[in-house]
This record gives C-alpha cells, sequence and structure tokens, in this order.
C-alpha cells in the first residue's frame, strides 16, 4: 500500500521533510509511506529525480544499482523493468536511510511487516516547465495589452493560395512571443506562481482573524512559500513586497515562521496581507 503526500495530512509526516531542506523547496516534493507484509513490494523500476528512503518500521531489502536497460515490462500496470541487474544488495533496519540518485533501478522486498517512507523531489523536464508556465504567462497579461496591435494582412491584394499560413502572420506571432518572454520578471513570475501551486488535491480550510497578540505565525504543512529577488510567492500567488517587509517574508519562507518580534515589523500592508493568508488558512498563530 502506497499513501502519497502524507506531509499534507500529518504534521509528524511534514516535520519529517524538515532535515531534506538542505535542497529548495522548488525542488523538495512529497513524503511517500509504503507499507508492505512479508515479500512484498512494487517490483523492480526507476524515478526520474532523486529519492532518499527512510526505514520506519520493520526490515526491507534493496536491491539497487544503475539501469543500462530502461526497456519496460509490456503491459504492466506498473513502469516494471524488463531487465534489472542490480549491483548492490542492503538490508534497511528501522532508522537506516538509504539515497538513491536519478534514473537507478531500485527493487524493495518486505522482510516481515515493514513500512518506509520515501522522500521525493522534483525534477522537471524543459517540456514540463514550458507545458505549465506558458499559460501563466498568457495570463499574466494586461486586458488593455491583449487587445493591442491586432493583426493586419500585410498587403490589400486579394491571394491566390488561401492554404498557405502567411509570412507577415508568422513574423507576427514570433513578435508576439518574444514580446511575452523577454521580460524577465514576467517569466520568473510565472515560474514562481507555477512552483507554489498546491497539488490538486490539496484544499484548505478556512482560517480565523488573527489575534493582533504579537504572538509568532507558521506557514499551515500544505502551503508551499519561496521568494525571488523581487517576490514572494504563496501557493500559486504572487506578491511584490517593498524591501523591508520581504526580508521578514522571506525568512517565513524559510524557516517556515515568524517570530513575534518579527511580525511585530510588519508594515500596515504586509500586515494585512498576512490576516488575508490566516483567514484563508494558509498559515497560522503559535
Amino acid at each position: 500500500m502506497l499513501v502519497q503526500g502524507a506531509d499534507l495530512h500529518l504534521e509528524r509526516a511534514r516535520a519529517m521533510l524538515e532535515p531534506f531542506r538542505f535542497v529548495t523547496d522548488a525542488r523538495l516534493d512529497d513524503l511517500m509511506i509504503s507499507f508492505a507484509t512479508d515479500g512484498g513490494g512494487v517490483g523492480p523500476h526507476l524515478d526520474p529525480y532523486d529519492v532518499f528512503l527512510i526505514q520506519l518500521q520493520g526490515r526491507r531489502r534493496w536491491r539497487i544499482g544503475p539501469v543500462k536497460d530502461r526497456r519496460l515490462v509490456d503491459e504492466a500496470p506498473l513502469k516494471l523493468l524488463r531487465h534489472f541487474a542490480p549491483t548492490q544488495d542492503l538490508l534497511l533496519e528501522p532508522g537506516d536511510l538509504l539515497y538513491l540518485p536519478p534514473l537507478w533501478g531500485h527493487d524493495g522486498i518486505a522482510v516481515g511487516t515493514c513500512m518506509t517512507a520515501s522522500v521525493g523531489f522534483r525534477a522537471p523536464t524543459r517540456q514540463t516547465i514550458v507545458r505549465e508556465v506558458l499559460p501563466l504567462l498568457a495570463d499574466a497579461l494586461p486586458e488593455a495589452q491583449a487587445w493591442e496591435g491586432l493583426y493586419r494582412d500585410a498587403g490589400s491584394a486579394a491571394t491566390t493560395t488561401p492554404g498557405r499560413v502567411p509570412e507577415s502572420l508568422q513574423a507576427f506571432a514570433r513578435t508576439a512571443w518574444r514580446q511575452v518572454l523577454g521580460e524577465r520578471g514576467r517569466l520568473s513570475r510565472a515560474l514562481g506562481q507555477w512552483l507554489t501551486e498546491p497539488k490538486p488535491q490539496v484544499w484548505f480550510d478556512p482560517g480565523t482573524p488573527l489575534s493582533g497578540s504579537g504572538r509568532a505565525l507558521h506557514l499551515d504543512r500544505r502551503s508551499r512559500m519561496m521568494y525571488d529577488s523581487v517576490q514572494v510567492y504563496l501557493n500559486g500567488e504572487a506578491y511584490p513586497c517593498a524591501p523591508p517587509d520581504a526580508r521578514l517574508l522571506r525568512r517565513l519562507a524559510d524557516r517556515r515562521e515568524l517570530a513575534a518580534a518579527d511580525r511585530a515589523r510588519l508594515s500596515k500592508a504586509a500586515g494585512a496581507l498576512v490576516e488575508r493568508w490566516a483567514q484563508a488558512g494558509w498559515l497560522h498563530e503559535s
């Protein structure tokens, strides 16, 4: 049995991700827990990203190694390797940690009843980034700008080749893309929004107004918060901030909490923003 995103449901599971934040949150994905009885396992497979395996309960034997033949078993319900030749055979005891590089084959078999946690990381391809970020770039265009520069036919003469895509329209499209992609800030903003967008199965319970009593703040375990040199991003939204507030909100993103003394230094505008986040259930008072 595999339970993905355990960190979204249990505070203790979320806490298990903290030691792995030596890698940026832009790559840290989730904590999956697998349970198996004696002899149980998924079968030999590989993942296109880094994986840390933590043995929680019982023992599990792992056969691992680089994969030369990536062909898969035909018609299998999972992407299982057709031919797997492991180079190492390891027995994990409770508390043991095993790191697997990207694209390393691994086959875990339970020795008795066991439970294993898997810390996975994002490793998006260029294709994935383009596919996910381009719609955000289009949505970010101001309404007025979206209507500017309507295409016009280059000449007034009627065409004798109506099936041909006009060179002038191709040039018009190239110019439009250069304008969208040429602004570095717009692309950075779309990337930050995508990286912090909650997964489809995530929802937040409505929060309560902040007490204003000078208590510390902490992010909800489901919240994803990051920043760049210009903006702060939280759960798919972008927020430009003035330097004093930006330093404090970046601290919230790095530590996932903001001390009461730091909270008191937020400007009135940033305080109102934090209040909105609290009412949305994105952060809470400690």
